[in-house]
């Protein structure tokens, strides 16, 4: 995932500092995760409503295993703004991770009731519903992510592993 940053130096500040800021934005934009981290810090630092910052830090955070931290930048992201599908699905995966599934599977139906043709939030969500034992609607869920992109392995993977066909 990468989210795009360029032109913020010039918005957030002047002279010498920018030149800072740019390192922090091109961090943010395509560093490391600890990179990410630090970057997309200074980067909401000088401007905390921005969403996308959020995001990239959680996947950063993500990455290294610091769910709740994670977590924390997506349920911020969200409150900035509520109609992006990647804060839901991403802080799914995380809540999926820490074995929340039922935080999972609603934040993979709020990404789907935003963009309904969201193949990985399907697959996600019947990720989540397998794990719960909930095998019809993991099922239909699996089927939904394929319907939208055939190519989809993790939903052919998990239909497989249920015992169902694609």
């Amino acid at each position: 995932m990468r989210w795009i940053l360029t032109g913020l130096a010039a918005a957030f500040v002047a002279g010498s500092a920018a030149a800072q800021t740019q390192q922090d934005i091109d961090w943010c934009n395509a560093g490391t995760d600890d990179q990410k981290i630090a970057g997309c810090g200074a980067v909401v630092a000088l401007n905390p409503s921005y969403a996308g910052a959020y995001i990239v830090r959680g996947a950063a955070y993500d990455d290294k295993g610091l769910y709740d931290e994670a977590i924390a930048d997506y349920t911020q992201a969200i409150a900035l703004n509520r109609s992006d599908p990647l804060a839901y699905i991403n802080r799914a995966i995380a809540y999926y991770k820490k074995g929340l599934y039922d935080q999972a599977i609603a934040d993979d139906t709020q990404a789907i009731a935003l963009n309904p043709s969201y193949a990985d939030a399907y697959d996600n969500r019947g990720a989540a519903y397998g794990q719960k034992g909930l095998r019809d609607q993991a099922i239909a869920d699996y089927r939904a992510a394929l319907k939208l992109a055939p190519d989809n392995k993790s939903a052919r993977d998990g239909l497989v592993r249920l015992g169902a066909t694609p």
